[in-house]
Order: C-alpha cells, then structure tokens, then sequence
C-alpha cells in the first residue's frame, strides 16, 4: 500500500501495458505502477509485450516518477524450462524490476528465498480466494496476493481484518469464466494452454444448454462474461484499504489504457470523473462483478460475445450507393463502428462520411450519409468501437520539476548538481570554463540549453547559477554536462542490483518405498459404494478440500488438498497436492513436499516426457524419487466456474435432479454442480489404461477420477484397469479412440 507525503494511506492504480507506448501513457495518466510482461513466460503470450531494452528504460521512468514495475512471470514452467526461467528471473531482478507477479510454486519459493528485496506477487493463477490462501502464502513470505475476481468484498474485508498481506483486486476489465489457474479448456480442446499465456479463448464461443437431451434455450454465449466495472463502487474498496486496484488490458491499444488510467485516476482522487468516458471505449456490457455481488446468472451476456462499444445512433434508410444514419453523438471520419445485426455484426472503419448537402465532412452529428458496403435493415443500432480522437499525448502534470545548481570557477570543469527525492546527483563537462572574451555566459543561455530534458520524466523548475563572475564555456559544454547529469540520474533510477550467487539448501525429503496403489476420487456416495466394493482403499471423496470452495473440517488423517490453503489449514495431516496446483517440474514437486504434501498429482498438462523428465531430475537434484501420483482415467475439470448456467431458467437445486450440458458444433461437456460450484468437463474422458506400462515406474500412485460416471461404469473401469495391473504384458487393448482421450499424454503442451 502506497503512502502519501503526509503520511496517508494511498490504494495504488495498477495499469496494464502491452507495449512501451501503453506503458508511458498509462504513467502519464495517473497510475502508481505497471504491469507488463517482456520476452517470455507471462501469461498472456499474443501481446506485444516488452524487450529487455524497452523495460530498462521504462524502470528508469517509472522510477524517476516515483512508481513501480511488476514483470508477470506467471505461465506454469515445463521442466526443460525451468532453469531458463530462473535465468530470466535473475535478470529481471538485476535489472531493477519491483515485483515479480508469480503462479507456478517453484518460481514462487526461488524468488522468496533468493531474490529479495524483489517482491513475489502472487498471480491470480493462483487461485487465491480465501483466508487459509492468503496465511499460506503469507508464512512463506510473499509480497502480495492478487486475490479472484469471484471474491466479494464482503470476504475481501474479511481477509484483510485477519491478516497483514497486502492484496490486490480486479477493478475493471475483461473477466475470465472460470477461476483463473482452473481453466483447461483452451488447452485440451485447442492445445493452446491458458496456464501458458496461450488461451484461445472458447469460452467467447457459442453454446447450446441442454437439460436431459434437449435445449433449454436457443444457441447463446452462455460463457462469455460481461467486462467489469468497479468505478460506481470505487469508493467501497477504498474504505476497505484495498492495497492495489488492478485495471485489467495487456492486449488493448493505449487509447484503452489512457481512458481507464485517467477516470480511476480521477475517481480514487475525487477529482473531475466522468463515467460516460468509460463507455466510450472497447468494451463488452459491463457487469458490477461477483466483487459487488452479482447475480450468478446474469454476470454473462448470452446474446453477445462481441465487443459492445458506445451506442451513437441507428441506420434510418439506403438512399443510392448510400446509407442514412441518425448520429446522436459525433462521429469522426478514422473512427471503427459496429452495426448490429441478428447474426454476425458488421464492422468497419470510417473512411468517408458526408451531410445532408452531400458534403464531404471530417465529423458530424444527426442525419449523415455513410459509404456501407452492405444492405442493413433500418433501427438498426450502432456502436463506435474506437474513437480516433483520443490523444495518447500527455502533459507534464505528472513530470517531476527539478532546479539545477551551477559551479564553476576559471579553468574548472562546468559543475551540475541537483536533488531528487533526497538524494544528489552532479554532472560535469569535459571543457573547461574559461574567462569570457566578450560575453559572459548568461541565466537565459543556461536556462534554455539545461531546459533540453523531454526525453525525461523531469522538467526544469528554476536555477541556481554560482558560476564565478565574468566566466564561459561553449553550448556544446553546458550540453554536455547536461547530459552528464542525466545519465548518472538514470543510471540511478534504473535501481539495478547485483545479483548474489545464492545457493540454495537441500533438504533430503524420504518418504518409505510404497508398492504402487489405486486410487480413485469420485463426487456421490453412489460411486463411493461402488469404489468400496471393488476394494479400492484410497478413495478421495469426504477428505477432499477441493480447488474451490469452503475448507471444511476434515477428520481423517490423509486429505486430497485442492488449493494452498488447505495446506494452510491441515497443515498437521498427511497430505496430496491435487492436479489443481498445475505442477509441471520438479522443483514445485520438492517445494510441496517441502510444504507437507506426502504426494504430489501431477498436472493434466504433463506428458509422458515432462514425467520422465520431473522423476529423473528430481532424482539428480534432490537425493530420492518423488512420490507422484498420477490421474490416468476420468472426465478432466475444464472449467470451475462460480457463475451458473442453470440460474437463469430457475433449475437451482435441480442440478443433481437432471443432466445438464453445454454443446458447441464439435462436442458436448457434461456439467456437474459441487455446493453450487458448476464444473464442465471433458466429453471424452482420459484413459491411459494401456500406458500403464510407461507410467508405473514414474510415480507411486495412479488415479482413477469419477464425476459424471454410474456406479456399475465405476466398477467396470475399475475392473479394466485392476486386470490390466495384474497383468501389465498383456497385448489387449482396452483404450477406446473413438470415446476416449490421451490428453497431452504423447503431444507437447504449447
């Protein structure tokens, strides 16, 4: 939390930045500090994002202003990965970056324990949404946690009344469906992976929901969430202390950042808001969010996936080559439109435009005829998508006023001293001052060739000339101490750091050598009998503290642990890592060991050589085998949503009454409901039943995971996979291609 000079306590604007450009509009609009990504390993993989060079001189701006710079480093990293990665996290720390925003447990841990003063946020990946979530993280000694966008304030409170660790909220943009780190849809039904910075978004696509078999509606966009809007709330999470508010936008053009900096900005200092401007930017209908609320059916606009825009008037009639249009705001020629139509809405830009007269104008307002390529029907409504009059210039409002003392005597080198936030800096030329022959050097030629700074975050205030009388030195000497001057205050202001060869501790984890076993997880008592009866003795259902949802008491000793609080919160049993902590290296398996987890399952994203890789490094770095366990059959989670679906056509508490679906034009996913938690999972289940062969000797457990399956389908997998076990030579094939997936299991996740 940011502290004012009088000592306030300050909410920080966290503005997004896809590239250099975005990035200084968003510090000269209002924002306390950035977050962005450079080359590699941020979650968002199709933005520009920045080069080494462009974030050096982007710390040294931001640090001339007095602001910050958080690097996401927030993808899950493959085992061939990792020592890349914590190479490029050395350099980021050198560099000077601020904070790292984190999600994959190994990347978490090495920048806690090596790279302070550095901070490690805690990314939204991570699925921080309740108290336990935010102890654990806090005992390991993170910086900050970005907590849900499914979190309401009234929790957001709560945390923040029990606990000292700073926490960062999603105050406005685009929202993700489904928890963010719990999403596997893109990533199995695409093979672009969210968890990689590679979503391909399907949840902006069209669906139908089916009840037993048949439609309960026609096709909508039953998962393409609202954009939120926190600015009529602001005031609330204010209040609250909220550390950090986040405006979501690595992907939009600076115009957006501009916009959306410059109205929270106005709206945190209470100064000049004008809501009005956040409509006129890209966006989709806004939502209020789960944060005030919302209602759990209506966060989705099911009609429309696309952008919405700000509504500017309608089509009235064709008139030749023509169309008339009725403009309740100005449009301007650049400006991109959209028209909306029943089917696909029709976009384009404005090239031309003209009047009643048929003049060519520039902009207009009322009755104006458009060049559109297309017959639309009247009362048709339009919306501008970009408005082409926004100017990402900026003022020197946020600039930062400096007075440049001046020394020199005969024959000395010119001397330049200033003073920026307590400390001095010089700058010298390498000519000398000389007595003038004619005309003294003046205040006005001082003033004029020091005032050059419009490369910089500064601007001259005044100065204080102590040259001795009668003296002079050339331009190109005052500009070269000039830039003297600069240079040492960049150099400063970058905040490089030398990094430490820290080599961290190895602490052998020995667990007993276990015969390898079967588990199962399931969701009913119905398919518990079934998993009791076929003899499985593990079986993961009452001691499941899931990925979302209230961690109960739980009174057996092992415990299926979903989500880093419960390792918080059952920290004295014995306990395994669900495939919810998307582990994909070794080191997150050690550092969870090192957290208490007896076993560790392996991410659904793993392959056969990402396991192989994991078992034989881990090996080599830590003394031991892991103890991994392994999900070789079941439907894969693709989405754990707190919206639901159902909601709108009053089916609450029918959930386990009825079969619900959601199909699409190639597939249809079964949805199963856990405490009013809607689950989608895959239409095929994983079966790796006849790789066991290659698998056993990489883990200690394998898993069988029940959601939508019947008990007698239960015992019939169970059967399959316990004759394959008891004879793993056997050339029977039990895997079905046409109903079964092997996942990523022989393919390389992106």
């Amino acid at each position: 939390m940011l502290k004012s000079l009088n000592g306030d306590i300050m909410t920080e604007l966290l503005s997004p930045a896809g590239d250099f450009l975005s990035a200084k509009v968003a510090l000269y609009n209002g924002c306390d500090a950035i977050y962005c990504a450079s080359e590699r390993f941020g979650a968002r993989a199709y933005a520009k994002n920045l080069t080494m060079d462009e974030l050096k001189e982007l710390l040294i701006l931001a640090h001339s202003l007095n602001k910050k710079i958080y690097v996401t480093v927030n993808t899950i990293v493959k085992e061939n990965e990792l020592d890349d990665c914590i190479k490029y996290v050395n350099e980021l720390y050198k560099l000077g970056v601020d904070g790292l925003i984190l999600a994959d447990y190994a990347l978490i841990t090495y920048v806690i324990n090596n790279l302070k003063p550095m901070e490690a946020h805690i990314s939204t990946q991570s699925g921080v949404k309740n108290l336990d979530d935010v102890r654990f993280f806090e005992n390991l000694g993170a910086n900050r946690c970005v907590i849900a966008r499914e979190e309401s304030i009234d929790n957001i409170r709560y945390i923040k009344e029990n606990s000292n660790m700073p926490l960062e909220i999603f105050a406005h943009g685009a929202l993700c469906v489904s928890y963010s780190g719990g999403c596997l849809m893109s990533s199995l039904l695409t093979l672009r992976s969210g968890n990689r910075g590679r979503c391909s978004q399907n949840c902006r696509r069209e669906y139908t929901l089916l009840k037993n078999g048949s439609p309960l509606d026609k096709k909508g966009f039953f998962l393409s969430m609202r954009d939120l809007n926190t600015s009529s709330n602001l005031n609330k999470l204010l209040k609250i202390n909220v550390d950090s508010l986040k405006l979501e936008g690595r992907m939009k053009n600076p115009e957006y950042v501009k916009i959306v900096t410059s109205e929270y900005r106005k709206k945190i200092d209470d100064n000049n808001y004008n809501p009005k401007l956040l409509d006129s930017i890209f966006h989709r209908n806004y939502t209020k969010g789960f944060l005030f609320n919302e209602d759990k059916g209506n966060i989705v606009d099911i009609n429309k996936k696309s952008n919405e825009g700000e509504f500017i008037g309608t089509i009235k009639n064709k008139k030749g080559n023509l169309t008339l249009v009725n403009l309740t705001k100005e449009l301007n020629v650049k400006d991109r439109i959209r028209i909306e139509l029943d089917n696909n809405d029709y976009y384009f830009t404005i090239d031309e435009m003209f009047n009643q007269n048929n003049k060519s104008v520039i902009k207009s307002i009322g009755l104006t005829y458009l060049n559109i390529y297309k017959d639309i029907k009247p009362n048709s409504k339009i919306y501008r998508m970009i408005d082409s009059t926004i100017d990402i210039n900026y003022d020197n409002k946020y600039k930062k006023g400096i007075t440049i003392n001046i020394y020199g005597n005969a024959g000395d080198r010119l001397k330049l001293t200033t003073s920026i936030y307590g400390k001095n800096y010089e700058g010298y030329s390498t000519l000398l001052l000389d007595y003038a022959k004619s005309r003294p050097i003046d205040d006005d030629t001082l003033f004029k060739q020091l005032n050059k700074l419009n490369d910089t975050s500064f601007y001259l205030k005044d100065i204080n000339n102590n040259l001795a009388d009668g003296l002079f030195i050339t331009i190109a000497g005052i500009n070269e101490a000039r830039r003297d001057l600069l240079l040492n205050i960049k150099k400063d202001m970058q905040h490089e750091r030398i990094l430490n060869n820290n080599i961290e501790e190895i602490n052998k984890i020995n667990y007993e050598d276990e015969d390898l076993e079967l588990t199962a997880f399931c969701i009913n008592e119905s398919q518990y009998l079934a998993l009791k009866e076929m003899g499985i003795k593990n079986i993961y259902y009452k001691n499941y503290a899931p990925y979302v949802g209230e961690l109960k008491d739980i009174s057996d000793n092992e415990i299926l642990v979903g989500n880093y609080g419960g390792l918080y919160k059952y920290m004295s049993k014995e306990l395994i890592a669900d495939y919810s902590f998307n582990v994909i290296n070794s080191k997150a398996v050690y550092e969870l060991h090192k957290a208490g987890c007896k076993y560790v399952t392996l991410s659904y994203e793993a392959s056969l050589n990402d396991i192989i890789n994991i078992k034989n490094e881990y090996v080599k770095k830590y003394g031991n085998n892991p103890n991994l366990e392994m999900i070789v059959y079941g439907r894969q989670n693709l989405m754990t949503l707190k919206y639901c679906p159902l909601r709108r056509y009053n089916e609450c508490g029918k959930c386990n009454q009825n079969k619900y679906e959601l199909k699409d034009d190639l597939a249809t996913f079964g949805i199963y409901h856990d405490n009013c938690i809607t689950h989608i999972v895959n239409e095929k289940p994983l079966n790796l039943i006849d790789d066991l062969k290659q698998i056993i000797p990489n883990v200690k457990r394998i898993r069988l995971q029940f959601t939508l399956e019947s008990p007698d389908e239960v015992k019939r997998i169970v059967s399959e996979y316990k004759e394959k076990l008891n004879n793993i030579d056997t050339n029977k094939k039990y895997f079905d291609s046409k109903n079964n997936t092997r996942g990523y299991f022989k393919r390389e996740i992106l």
